[in-house]
Formats: C-alpha cells, sequence, structure tokens
C-alpha cells in the first residue's frame, strides 16, 4: 500500500506539474497581441504584457538551464571534434538565453508598474521583445480579427508585417521551384520541369499579390489612429 500511495503521489505532482506549465504557457501573447498591447498602453494591457514577459523570462531560464547541461554532456563525448565545437556553442546559447531572461524579466517589472500607474521607462535592449521577438506565433484567428477590426496603426503595421513574411515565403518557395525544375530539363521526364516551373510562376504571382497587400497595409498605418 504503501507503494501505491508513492505512486499515486508522482502522478498527481506529475498532473500539477502539466496544469502549470499549461497555465504559464496561456500567458504568452502572439506578435500581433504584444505589439497592438505595447501601442495601447492602457493599464490592463500592461497587466497582459507584464505576465507575458514574466512567463518568457521563465522559459528563456529554462532554455539556458537546458543548454548549459547539453554542454556539459558534450564534453563526455569521445569525439574530440565534437567536443571542442558543440559545448562551445552550448554555452554560447545558455549566455544568450540567461541575457534575455533578464531583459524580458526587467520588461516584466517595467509594464507591472506601468500597470499600477506607475512611472517607469523600458530596458534599453527590450525593443526586440516590445516588438514580439518570443512571443507565439500568429494564428488564422489573429489575422482573420484582424483583417476584420484593423484600423489603428498598430493594427496594419501588423498586418504589414504578416504579409510581408508571407511574400518572403512565396519567394522562397518559387526559387526551390525553379531550381527543382531546372534540374529536369534534358530528361525523359522533362515534362515534370514544366510542371515545376508552373507552381514557380504561381508562387511568384502569390508573392506579388502579398506584397501589395503589405504596401497598402503600410499606406494605412500612416493614417491609423
Amino acid at each position: 500500500m504503501r507503494t501505491i500511495h508513492v505512486r499515486s503521489l508522482s502522478v498527481a505532482a506529475f498532473m500539477l506539474l502539466a496544469f502549470v506549465g499549461t497555465a504559464r504557457a496561456q500567458t504568452l501573447l502572439s506578435t500581433f497581441e504584444v505589439q497592438q498591447l505595447v501601442a495601447r498602453g492602457e493599464p490592463s494591457d500592461n497587466a497582459k504584457l507584464s505576465a507575458h514577459f514574466a512567463t518568457l523570462a521563465d522559459r528563456y531560464t529554462a532554455e539556458a538551464r537546458q543548454h548549459e547541461s547539453m554542454s556539459r554532456s558534450f564534453l563526455g563525448n569521445p569525439s574530440r571534434n565534437l567536443v571542442a565545437g558543440m559545448s562551445e556553442h552550448c554555452m554560447r546559447l545558455a549566455k544568450l538565453n540567461t541575457e534575455s531572461a533578464t531583459t524580458v524579466r526587467d520588461l516584466a517589472v517595467h509594464h507591472q508598474k506601468l500597470a499600477e500607474g506607475v512611472p517607469s521607462l523600458a530596458p534599453h535592449d527590450a525593443a526586440h521583445f516590445q516588438g514580439g521577438a518570443g512571443a507565439t506565433k500568429v494564428t488564422v484567428q489573429d489575422i482573420n480579427r484582424l483583417a476584420a477590426t484593423a484600423k489603428t496603426t498598430a493594427d496594419h503595421h501588423a498586418l504589414q508585417e504578416y504579409f510581408q513574411t508571407l511574400a518572403k515565403r512565396y519567394n522562397a518557395e518559387a526559387k526551390d521551384q525553379t531550381a527543382i525544375a531546372q534540374s529536369y530539363r534534358g530528361t525523359k521526364i522533362a515534362q515534370v520541369g514544366v510542371n515545376f516551373d508552373r507552381l514557380a510562376a504561381l508562387s511568384r504571382d502569390s508573392a506579388k499579390e502579398a506584397t501589395e497587400a503589405a504596401a497598402v497595409h503600410g499606406d494605412l498605418a500612416g493614417t491609423g489612429r
């Protein structure tokens, strides 16, 4: 019975950790949300940003510890070439993770002060994270909501960034598809290359449309509230 009791406690502890992890993940905002809340700057917005950056600090701290652990693990690898390179890479990553954790933790304090009505200046190296670095990926719901409600400068900047990113992806796909098409030319299955040429043309057209959409929102950002 004692063993069953210990196992029950272990399962309960695991479930509690999973719940806490999920709760923390839910406080992370998307890139769009961070940009909008920073631009709006109401007390409730700053409270949400404080929770977001506090969670982000925990994540960077955990990543720093993981990379430190990996660095030590590589030291035990029998391949000297691998040890020399990877151990140093992991330690540098750990250092960068720690620096990021410090910055976003300071940001969490900064936004908590603003939420409480206390004057505060953001850390000098915080602009990257205030712009959405480290935030969760933009969702379809984010895009649809902005498409339906966009009116502020921050809204249009967010949509401009979305379409710019989309254009880059389409251009990269067109480049890959063109390269594949060229590899089929002169072979017995050259028709496959023709199909990839068509795909490349569609990708280039998509990139053009996305670029034009980004330009529209760039213009609207200049007139938004």
